[in-house]
């Protein structure tokens, strides 16, 4: 996404040129006395639900099997490595 920043005289004076920016995904800062004080982005769509489920359903599961009991870095004793690197005995490269 391209972001642009613009005055905010320059944004009114230009205002239906900047939506054709943002309609092509641009994102425009409008900056007045040096400080950011509006955005014009493009519209986010929402989330199609029934589409989402209807992937799913045609995913025939393949999410569903996951356990997050057999991740292995989830396990009693799997990060006990980590202490190590902030001790001064430990030296990285030998």
């Amino acid at each position: 996404m391209n972001t642009v920043k613009v005055s905010a005289t320059k944004a009114r004076n230009n205002f239906f040129e900047l939506l054709n920016q943002v309609v092509l995904g641009a994102r425009i800062i409008i900056v007045k006395d040096r400080k950011e004080i509006a955005v014009l982005s493009p519209k986010k769509n929402k989330t199609d639900w029934k589409a989402l489920r209807l992937a799913t359903k045609k995913s025939h599961g393949a999410l569903k099997d996951y356990d997050p009991e057999d991740n292995p870095l989830r396990k009693t004793g799997a990060a006990d490595f980590l202490g190590k690197w902030d001790t001064k005995d430990y030296k990285i490269g030998g």
